[in-house]
């Protein structure tokens, strides 16, 4: 999955966020307090992800982390 999100892949990008959406917008809502604010980081999280798709590891594990740290920052 991580070189086919790295190359733009559209179908593997929806997959990733149908496994991490819910796990992003609990760890939003967490930092925030704020079921909107969580929508927001959410989706900017998303937004970030695509634009730096390209700096994913070819080899490693699952992407979680990676998306955490985006939505955390």
């Amino acid at each position: 999955m991580r070189t086919r999100v790295r190359s733009g892949d559209p179908d593997a990008y929806a997959e990733l966020f149908d496994s991490y959406a819910r796990t992003l917008y609990n760890h939003a809502f967490r930092m925030t307090g704020d079921w909107a604010a969580a929508e927001d980081v959410m989706s900017a999280a998303f937004l970030e992800a695509w634009r730096l798709r390209g700096t994913i590891d070819a080899e490693g594990g699952s992407l979680r982390p990676w998306l955490l740290g985006i939505a955390t920052n």
